[in-house]
């Protein structure tokens, strides 16, 4: 489908109104407010960003790749998901009141405090992976998708996405992040229902339908990999601390777990579609075919602002946690910082992070083994951060199980084996060493 001058303004358009926001946030800021936007969001805006950051280029093209695949039953990953966003405000009010007696930021910092510093080290050194790693699917996702719909360079489409991002970000720290996020995601559910009532093809067959047609084996793993991955993601603690008190912590969590299970329905819908158009297609080209091949004329520009928007909502939220991760968790743990020489850090290490993944995304264009190695990594923390909320964790068992569910992951993607199917490993592995390294260990 040919690209219209309506659609460049769209886009334009787009870029705009993020590039304003970045600069209205850079006004008056305070350290705080550059860092975790002064502990005072409210709901709409937290579960905005909730979901927004959750739901990037990668997401997207995996979830409508599921969708081609397995039909409606591909929604078990966004219910796991949804029902991580209902049980975390349980143990969100100990978080929210943690992070603010001890001035957290990160995820690290409730590693460093409870389990030691070799633990801090060992957890900053899993999300530096599980991030950067994240920031290079953006890129990715968003060269190839620009790249094919728009019909330009995938270098210049990943050079003009790091380059919105990185203005932005660099103006307005977190406070940009949110208030961007919360901008994106209002876009980006508004136009999901649009571009879900625009299209054709839409008799689809009853095993389409099926919820239960990828079987209970794909079903509890589906669950398993979305619930568990909303209490190891670094961005979800961060926004939990950046909440204005425990109650809109509770209502944002909840209410960010319906507005992810809506718009994972109507992009899945993109993907069945695409299925019965474009049968003989790859799974993971569902999305480029969906909107570049079935969306009536006129919409390719809403179709496009979508997909930006979803890509730099996840791109600001991870290049900005990994760049806290190397000043906050790596640097400024070993190293004392000034507070004034904090946030020169952090945007170089934003400007470092931005270029590095430009780099990468040239080299590298696979996405979705990416994002269930992602999401395998995360889980293998899960055990000693559920387990922290009971008992008091020995530091040698913690730092035993998640070096040994980190391991399982890299195994498998050295070996290839990484899929939906075996993602899952890291959790299993990590639990059954921490429960050993409770009873081996003496401290």
């Amino acid at each position: 489908m040919a690209v219209q001058f309506i659609d460049i303004l769209f886009i334009l358009a787009y870029f705009v109104i993020v590039l304003m926001i970045g600069f209205l946030s850079s006004r008056k800021e305070t350290k705080e407010g550059f860092l975790i936007a002064d502990r005072k969001v409210k709901v709409l805006p937290l579960a905005a960003s909730l979901c927004a950051g959750l739901v990037g280029g990668g997401i997207l093209i995996t979830t409508t790749a599921l969708a081609f695949q397995h039909g409606l039953s591909f929604m078990w990953l966004y219910m796991g998901a949804a029902l991580g966003f209902f049980i975390f405000p349980i143990f969100g009010k100990r978080i929210k009141k943690l992070g603010d007696k001890h001035n957290f930021y990160t995820l690290s910092d409730y590693f460093y405090k409870l389990f030691g510093s070799k633990n801090g080290l060992l957890s900053a050194i899993v999300i530096f992976v599980m991030f950067f790693s994240l920031i290079l699917v953006q890129f990715i996702a968003g060269g190839k998708i620009l790249s094919s719909i728009m019909d330009i360079p995938y270098s210049l489409a990943v050079l003009i996405t790091g380059a919105v991002v990185f203005v932005y970000l660099v103006l307005g720290g977190f406070k940009a992040v949110i208030k961007t996020d919360f901008f994106q995601y209002i876009l980006m559910f508004i136009l999901g229902f649009i571009l879900l009532l625009s299209l054709k093809n839409l008799d689809f067959s009853s095993q389409q339908f099926n919820l239960f047609a990828i079987g209970i084996e794909q079903i509890i793993g589906f669950t398993i990999l979305g619930a568990f991955v909303i209490f190891v993601q670094a961005d979800i603690w961060q926004r939990a601390y950046a909440s204005y008190n425990t109650k809109v912590l509770k209502k944002s969590f909840i209410l960010a777990g319906i507005l992810l299970l809506i718009f994972g329905l109507s992009i899945g819908m993109i993907g069945i579609n695409a299925k019965n158009a474009f049968p003989d297609i790859t799974p993971d080209n569902a999305l480029i075919f969906g909107f570049g091949n079935i969306l009536p004329t006129g919409f390719l520009g809403l179709a496009l602002v979508l997909l930006f928007a979803s890509i730099m909502s996840t791109l600001d939220t991870a290049v900005f946690v990994t760049a806290m991760n190397i000043s906050n968790d790596l640097l400024l743990k070993f190293k004392k910082i000034e507070e004034k020489n904090l946030q020169k850090i952090i945007k170089l290490s934003i400007f470092g992070l931005v270029t590095l993944g430009l780099l990468f995304a040239l080299l590298i264009q696979s996405i979705i083994g990416v994002v269930f190695a992602l999401i395998s990594l995360g889980l293998c923390m899960a055990p000693a951060i559920i387990g922290s909320f009971y008992k008091k964790l020995k530091e040698r068992a913690v730092f035993l199980s998640v070096l040994t569910g980190f391991l399982s992951v890299v195994i498998l993607v050295v070996t290839s084996t990484i899929s939906e199917e075996t993602a899952v490993i890291s959790l299993p592995v990590s639990f059954v060493f921490l429960i050993v390294g409770q009873y081996i260990f003496k401290k």
